[in-house]
């Protein structure tokens, strides 16, 4: 050990501590009042199994950082980190226990214990506490092999690419994967899509480009997982007003306490000469409550009016107002800035890119206007993460399950079971000259998918696909590559990716 080496003091640890802290602070502000929220975005997408904070904070120092570990971690993928490589800090979780006085509760009927005076009984319990310290991970590119040692494949397990370019199989991923089912149609508006919790369906235009086509779906997912569950879909807290003549009301008919469907038929009904409108009034005690507010005006959507109230922005009744408007009239060219569009999204430009879909058309560029609480924003970012991850995760499962049915297997024993069925099949003097045993060989194949000691099996697999002079042996040659891609286990990172529980910091 070097003699110049200095132990560091609880103080110390705690200045470093909240030096980074503040270094997040700082992060956050340049991030989001700089108007580069997308990049937020990216960190916590390419560090999914990070804590929002971590995630912020690794590409703070290391903006072009793609997978990070310790360093233990990288040693035993026999890996080293570069020599003068500097770590990037993070926060880590440590669980302690501080004594505290705490009500006694009774064993019996688990309420709290009482005295004679009626007082709440008290005992001392150790009580568990997290906390934070800091911890030090390196990026792969500032690690290099260590030689002569195992070379574990750098396939990152949680990188599922699917490129636009197999848009028919991305579009069947996502149809599967939907919770509600998904309708294409054309319908007036601007909206590339909706989704109707009260009936239960995403529906898309039918006339978007590819791309724009799952970008939409994942967006209207995201609403489906986020504000589908539990939207009350009580109409009676708003009713419509429609006016013949919006700038003089008093020179046309005046329709009042309608229901949308019925407004908007008296609306067209109206001769088209005239600046005829619609407007909203809810009633639901809030202070905004019983006020007339306009929304339509000479066949446009006012949606810009609506921004200037928070209320409106993230009432979900005036929100399906807009939507439902959407399909009849054209809007204004604002988007209605709610949280509940901040969310879905956010979510729909993190799963997009972490499918290789092309997000350089997403604009974020009011976030910083009208997200102003950092708390609100942390609290935001909380939940985008969390949906995203869910989304990612089973977009993942529902792949391989199409995997599987497409192709007939459902585990690794029947895989394997396959694979000596093929290879007794392609070369069949071979199978006899080498196996001994049928059994024993399926066994050591499964064993082998297992712990993901494949590379032989694939490189006898490509062999056949290489040859390429019998297609029905290419054809099940790639349909068990697809099995070893769903079954096998991946030794190159599972060490690696180890998702943060609990931690807020």
């Amino acid at each position: 050990m070097n003699g110049n080496y200095k132990r560091k003091t609880n103080e110390d640890r705690k200045k470093e501590l909240d030096a980074l802290t503040r270094q997040l602070q700082q992060g956050i502000n340049y991030y989001i009042g700089s108007q580069r929220y997308t990049a937020v975005l990216d960190s916590m997408s390419r560090f999914y199994n990070y804590s929002i904070n971590n995630s912020i904070i690794i590409a703070i120092q290391n903006p072009y950082a793609t997978h990070v570990a310790s360093y233990t971690t990288w040693k035993n993928m026999n890996r080293s980190v570069k020599k003068g490589e500097k770590g990037i800090q993070i926060f880590c979780p440590f669980q302690y226990h501080v004594e505290q006085e705490v009500n006694k509760i009774d064993p019996k009927t688990n309420e709290v214990m009482i005295d004679k005076d009626g007082n709440n009984i008290k005992e001392k319990k150790l009580v568990q506490q997290t906390g934070y310290k800091i911890g030090y991970v390196f990026d792969v590119s500032q690690t290099e092999q260590i030689k002569g040692k195992k070379e574990y494949p750098l396939e990152f397990v949680d990188d599922l690419k699917l490129k636009v370019e197999s848009y028919d199989e991305t579009l069947e991923l996502v149809k599967r994967f939907s919770p509600v089912p998904i309708e294409f149609q054309s319908f007036p508006g601007n909206a590339k899509g909706y989704f109707s919790d009260k009936k239960m369906k995403i529906v898309i235009q039918d006339d978007l480009s590819e791309s724009q086509t799952i970008k939409t779906i994942i967006h209207e997912i995201a609403h489906a997982y986020l504000h589908g569950k539990n939207v009350q879909e009580d109409s009676s807290g708003i009713t419509f007003n429609v006016d013949e003549c919006v700038e003089f009301p008093s020179l046309g008919a005046h329709y009042e306490n309608l229901s949308l469907d019925r407004a908007i038929d008296i609306y067209k009904n109206i001769p088209a000469d005239k600046i005829k409108g619609i407007s909203f009034v809810l009633h639901d005690n809030s202070i905004y409550s019983d006020m007339e507010y306009p929304i339509v005006i000479g066949d446009e959507i006012k949606i810009s009016n609506l921004n200037d109230v928070d209320y409106f922005k993230d009432n979900f009744v005036v929100q399906r107002t807009v939507t439902e408007l959407q399909k009849h009239f054209i809007d204004d060219g604002f988007e209605l800035r709610s949280t509940r569009e901040l969310q879905a999204e956010s979510v729909a430009y993190m799963v997009c890119n972490h499918l290789g879909i092309d997000t350089s058309d997403y604009s974020f560029g009011y976030v910083a206007t009208w997200m102003k609480d950092e708390n609100q924003l942390m609290d935001n970012l909380d939940v985008i993460k969390s949906c995203s991850n869910e989304i990612i995760d089973g977009l993942g499962v529902t792949q391989n399950n199409i995997i599987k049915e497409e192709i007939g297997i459902y585990s690794p024993h029947e895989l394997a079971v396959e694979i000596n069925r093929f290879s007794q099949d392609a070369d069949p003097y071979e199978y006899r000259d080498v196996v001994e045993c049928t059994s024993s060989n399926i066994q050591q194949i499964e064993s082998d998918i297992n712990l993901g000691k494949t590379s032989s099996i694939k490189e006898y697999l490509n062999g056949f696909i290489s040859d390429n002079r019998n297609p029905e042996y290419v054809e099940r040659s790639k349909q068990l590559l697809k099995g070893l891609k769903v079954f096998e286990k991946n030794e190159s990172f599972d060490l690696l990716h180890i998702r943060e529980r609990g931690m807020k910091r």
